[in-house]
């Protein structure tokens, strides 16, 4: 049977006049999907822990030790299952992947809200930090399947997934106050509504790799002279570096400043909304290219970073900077995903994986360093140095197009 204008029922073009492939999700589908994943994940499951820290931290009697010996426990999670995802998606696929990231979202809130004790705590933050690793590379191999000219913008919306669950979890946090408990198990019914919602996007037979589909594997140029692996994983792992004393310290910077703890929440709240300016990254880069796209946005991290550590007290300015500091990072970590994918074309999920997991061993390690240097000399210059080494991943800026087979 065809329908008006000849086409089949299983085809339909986009709003770029491409063709979509038969029984594979929208652009839309997958951005809402991956979006929603991520927000939970990473939005809510890992960054949860910092938006309630005071009052964990007050209802358990925890020591600063004790606190960051979790906190680093997600991380190191999260590293971890950044190295196993790419396997993962080969053994099992992209939904199941998908699925199981979603699930340690679920379980690992659901412990944290039932913690009466730190052990309970460090158990359940872990494995919601393990989530994180798991639910957004996936998306890049269910995207590398859209037409060209959306791909990128595709890919760069779901990794703004983070800012989303941001957003909502900081109204829920302040909305929660001393009630933690309850904010976790809000944050783990968003999760398992968005991993059913995965779970139905990414549906049987939709996640199939192009060289399983009965033809040859779709053919696309090798990455051009300049793409190196190095330098794409170097700058990652220094903007996670320099980005940690940021998410580490800067609240403790502006309540030691004389701001209340509800200031510090609007902060991260501000940084999570700002971040999702970044869905517009593969449009910036299309305009002033990748290499002016990630040395910009370096610097104007490093300014925001280093203006939270030198005027912690002045509210209107802290928000500006909370604001850049969240549209910059979100996009610097946009055209590393970007760029893994244009060095890993036969498989996306790896090259996005490789991006974020350098970036997040540098998050891993901010964290530690950061809290030697404020000991010695404090917390304005842990921010500064911070911004230093944001700087220093500007030397690291791609020399090529990271976007695969777009027109320009």
């Amino acid at each position: 049977m065809k329908e008006g204008g000849g086409r089949s029922r299983a085809e339909s073009r986009d709003d770029t006049g491409e063709r979509s492939r038969p029984d594979h999700p929208s652009a839309v589908a997958l951005a809402v999907a991956g979006s929603a994943a991520v927000a939970t994940a990473f939005g809510m499951a890992r960054y949860g822990y910092g938006l309630l820290l005071p009052d964990i931290q007050d209802d358990l009697v925890l020591t600063p030790t004790m606190l960051g010996a979790i906190g680093t426990l997600a991380y190191a999670a999260y590293v971890v299952t950044t190295t196993l995802v790419g396997r993962c998606v080969v053994r099992v696929g992209q939904r199941a992947t998908v699925v199981v990231g979603g699930l340690l979202a679920v379980v690992g809130t659901i412990i944290i809200a039932m913690a009466h004790d730190p052990v309970v705590l460090a158990i359940g933050v872990g494995t919601a930090g393990a989530s994180a690793g798991l639910v957004q590379p996936p998306f890049a191999d269910a995207v590398d399947r859209l037409p060209a000219t959306i791909r990128a913008r595709t890919l760069a919306t779901i990794s703004c997934g983070t800012g989303w669950g941001v957003a909502v979890a900081a109204p829920i946090a302040i909305a929660a106050g001393d009630e933690w408990r309850g904010a976790y198990l809000g944050f783990a019914a968003c999760a398992l509504a968005s991993t059913l919602f995965a779970v139905y996007v990414l549906g049987p037979g939709r996640t199939v790799q192009p060289s399983a589909q009965g033809g040859p594997p779709r053919r696309r140029p090798a990455p051009r002279p300049g793409h190196g692996v190095t330098p794409m994983l170097v700058g990652a792992l220094l903007v996670g570096l320099g980005s940690a004393p940021f998410w580490t310290f800067a609240v403790d910077t502006v309540r030691d400043a004389g701001l209340d703890q509800t200031a510090g929440r609007v902060l991260l709240g501000v940084t999570g909304v700002a971040s999702v300016l970044a869905m517009g990254t593969a449009d910036v880069i299309r305009r002033l290219g990748a290499a002016r796209t990630f040395v910009l946005c370096a610097l104007l991290e490093a300014v925001a970073i280093a203006t939270v550590g030198l005027a912690p007290s002045r509210v209107g300015v802290v928000l500006i900077a909370a604001a850049a500091f969240g549209a910059a990072y979100s996009m610097l970590v946009n055209v590393s995903v970007l760029w893994g994918t244009r060095l890993y074309p036969d498989q996306p999920s790896v090259g996005s994986a490789r991006a974020v997991g350098a970036q997040a061993a540098g998050l891993l390690c901010g964290p530690v360093i950061g809290g030697l240097v404020a000991d010695l000399i404090g917390l304005t210059a842990t921010l500064l140095g911070g911004a230093v080494v944001v700087v220093m991943a500007a030397f690291f800026a791609p020399r090529g197009d990271v976007i695969q087979n777009a027109a320009r």
